[in-house]
């Protein structure tokens, strides 16, 4: 087992965050947010708003940054119960489980997944190959979780449909592709992913300062703290952190899993996958799980995921119950972290 990569403070994964928040500032920019609400609206008068939520939530957190599929989704969320009448919590569960869960599914789709990524110099294909049954699996036991709270909302309330865009779906379609045509010519992670921020200024010409004031400074900067914080801590740790790692890196179950399940829901999931990246070299055959592991750990407590923090003050600010929602999450998530000790 190799220990500690040759570049622990690798410059290429702070770029590759940064063009990430970026492609997340150009979709809402071109007003990711009715898009969102219009696939809401195609799904509720079907199947109901819950899972509602969480299809238009598993579709779209593997494409766009899951944190922004909270910060768009969750107001919507919030204004539908209010209008309604119904229980917000639920619905914000349905969202967090999914995003944490659909995010898993590729490269782009959350930023421990974009540590892997870099680090391993897998493919996004054989990523994807590595992640989707595991991820459809949880999905299908979230399902199962949040049907008795499905039939407690009683039935489809229709949306009100209006214009939508299809400006922002063509967008995620060209990240995915861009994104694809890189690994078949070799190009590192960046490259896609700066291609694909570059794009979305076609779309946005008109419209780079709402670009600017879209982009998240604040939270990327909270994320390279985090990263570069576990870095260190790892640097300095390394040989004492070793005999805990060297396990997880080869891929041990039910070992791996667990281990995620609790150092994310001590220092968050990003911080942990990082803290693995620094300590021991992950094999492309392996990170695909610990991509699944980290995602699904998620789900098991309020710090594991950023997204569940973005939820929660969200949640927070509208006087929605946040005791009520975290009982409640981590009823739903024990159930969908399962298929990450497989």
């Amino acid at each position: 087992m190799i220990f500690g990569p040759s570049q622990p403070l690798d410059p290429s994964v702070y770029l590759s965050l940064a063009f990430l928040f970026g492609i997340a500032a150009q979709f809402r920019a071109m007003d990711g947010y009715t898009f969102l609400r219009s696939v809401l609206v195609a799904f509720e008068r079907r199947v109901g708003i819950l899972f509602a939520v969480a299809i238009a939530t598993f579709l779209f957190s593997p494409l766009v940054l899951n944190d922004v599929v909270i910060i768009v989704l969750t107001p919507v969320i919030v204004r539908y119960a209010r209008h309604h009448s119904v229980d917000p919590v639920p619905l914000i569960v349905a969202e967090v489980t999914m995003t944490n869960v659909s995010s898993s599914l590729t490269p782009i789709g959350n930023p421990q997944n974009i540590l892997l990524w870099t680090a391993s110099g897998i493919t996004f294909e054989r990523f994807v190959a590595g992640t989707w049954q595991l991820v459809f699996l949880s999905a299908g036991l979230t399902v199962l979780a949040l049907l008795p709270l499905a039939r407690r909302l009683g039935r489809p309330r229709e949306l009100p449909a209006g214009i939508v865009s299809g400006y922002p779906l063509l967008y995620l379609a060209l990240v995915v592709i861009a994104t694809l045509a890189a690994d078949l010519t070799g190009l590192p992670p960046y490259a896609p992913l700066g291609v694909a921020f570059v794009l979305g200024c076609a779309f946005n010409v008109s419209r780079l300062g709402q670009v600017r004031r879209e982009f998240d400074v604040r939270a990327l900067l909270v994320l390279y703290v985090f990263v570069s914080a576990a870095t260190l801590a790892s640097v300095a740790l390394s040989s004492s952190l070793a005999p805990s790692v060297v396990p997880v890196a080869r891929g041990d179950q039910p070992y791996s899993g667990l281990f995620f399940g609790v150092v994310s829901n001590v220092i968050s999931n990003v911080p942990a996958t990082q803290l693995v990246l620094n300590t021991v070299q992950v094999g492309p055959q392996v990170a695909p799980k610990l991509a699944v592991e980290a995602g699904f750990a998620g789900n098991l407590g309020p710090i594991a995921s950023f997204a569940n923090l973005l939820a929660i003050q969200i949640a927070r600010g509208a006087g929605v119950s946040v005791r009520r929602l975290l009982a409640m999450q981590v009823v739903v998530g024990v159930v969908s972290f399962l298929p990450a000790l497989i």
